[in-house]
């Protein structure tokens, strides 16, 4: 997030999520990413079994 005020704020999903609405009042970007969390990459230990 990036603030009207200039300076950027990161949060966890769920702190963007309990605070979201009263960010965005200051915000001058909001960018989310909670999209990436259910992506779940395949480990080299699974490539072995």
């Amino acid at each position: 997030m990036e603030l009207q005020s200039g300076g950027e704020l990161l949060f966890c999903a769920h702190h963007a999520r309990e605070h979201g609405d009263k960010l965005k009042e200051i915000a001058a970007n909001v960018v989310d990413e909670t999209h990436k969390l259910s992506d779940t990459p395949a480990s080299a230990s699974d490539d072995e079994r």
